[in-house]
């Protein structure tokens, strides 16, 4: 039966189980089981609750400081991308004031460096992870200077293979963690910069299973090779395996921009917010592509549509700003910025 009538675990359970992560350093593992203690931790219990909340607060702190410092280590081999994931992430977890108001200035320090100068956008991890850019997109968060040694501040390989899944869109960290030990080794040395040998690992698993996931990191090695017929080929048949799956959408759309082949991907943006693929995302995207196809008009249009959404409309106004100074509409220019460029978390 699966265990259906096991009896129900207590928070003194969830909260053991967090201190000993915490002290062997699993920050995640330590934050996911302080959540669940303190989920089913009765109000009367107020000393464990306690307890649970300083475990939490000191599990959220250690995995704010590791993304801060994984983030700035991006910005020094230049992937500004995934620095800017880190960041955010950082910001997000942070409990501590001082370590949030860090992780708020360098996202803000971030958000105004060069787009231009990132060498990879995300899971979109790839890796990513949401965003626009070029196809060292299609790099998927791993395209890092070879010749620099990576920083793993004292970290076991799974906690760091926790970590850097976690900017992942939609549920691709659950999916990537899933994976097994081969693949996050793979992933690892990718990370580091060590191409070859994940290759040999990836082909491997591949030739056990078809897996999107599995195709997709293969593309994004082909991609750093300068191999863009068959980037292109992997990343329609992972599509096709998972037609879902948001790190292949952007991959595919990076590739193809980076490639020059707008229209194609104006067509793939559009594809994916039919398919309701990281559709905000996809609509910046929409703009930018028509931008660079100089099509304005239509970019602006785009850009518009972003602006009565929430989470849509600074990167919208980011965009707007500029063109309308450019053509001389200084006062709707500064209207979208009092309106929406006021800060950063």
């Amino acid at each position: 039966m699966f265990g259906l009538f096991k009896k129900a675990k207590d928070h003194r359970h969830y909260l053991t189980k967090g201190e000993k992560f915490l002290a062997a350093e699993r920050f995640a593992d330590a934050r996911v089981e302080f959540m669940e203690a303190l989920n089913c931790c009765p109000a009367e219990a107020g000393q464990d609750q306690e307890a649970i909340r300083a475990g939490l607060g000191n599990a959220c702190n250690r995995l704010a400081e590791l993304n801060l410092a994984e983030g700035e280590h991006c910005v020094r081999i230049g992937d500004q991308e995934k620095a800017f994931d880190h960041f955010t992430l950082a910001c997000d977890l942070a409990v501590d004031d001082s370590l949030k108001a860090k992780a708020r200035e360098l996202l803000r320090t971030q958000q105004q460096a060069p787009k231009a100068a990132a060498k990879s956008a995300g899971h979109q991890h790839d890796h990513g992870h949401g965003h626009g850019g070029g196809c060292g997109g299609c790099g998927g968060g791993h395209h890092h200077d070879q010749e620099e040694e990576v920083p793993h501040m004292n970290l076991a390989d799974e906690e760091r293979f926790h970590l850097l899944v976690q900017p992942l869109p939609g549920d691709l960290p659950e999916r990537y963690a899933a994976m097994g030990d081969q693949f996050a080794e793979a992933y690892l040395l990718i990370h580091d910069g060590n191409d070859a040998a994940a290759f040999e690992i990836l082909k491997q698993l591949l030739a056990n299973n078809e897996n999107d996931i599995v195709i997709y990191e293969l593309a994004l090695i082909m991609y750093r090779n300068g191999q863009f017929q068959e980037c292109d080929r992997l990343l329609a048949r992972a599509l096709q395996l998972s037609p879902g799956n948001p790190a292949v959408h952007l991959g595919k759309v990076h590739l193809l921009s980076e490639t020059g082949r707008i229209a194609e991907a104006i067509a793939a943006v559009n594809r994916m917010m039919e398919l309701d693929v990281l559709t905000e995302t996809a609509q910046l995207m929409l703009g930018d592509l028509q931008q660079a196809a100089g099509d304005l008009p239509a970019a602006m249009d785009s850009w518009s549509k972003m602006l009565n959404n929430p989470a849509t409309a600074k990167a919208a106004a980011e965009r707007l700003v500029p063109v309308l100074n450019s053509q001389g509409r200084t006062e709707e220019a500064k209207f979208l910025a009092k309106q929406h460029l006021k800060g950063c978390c």
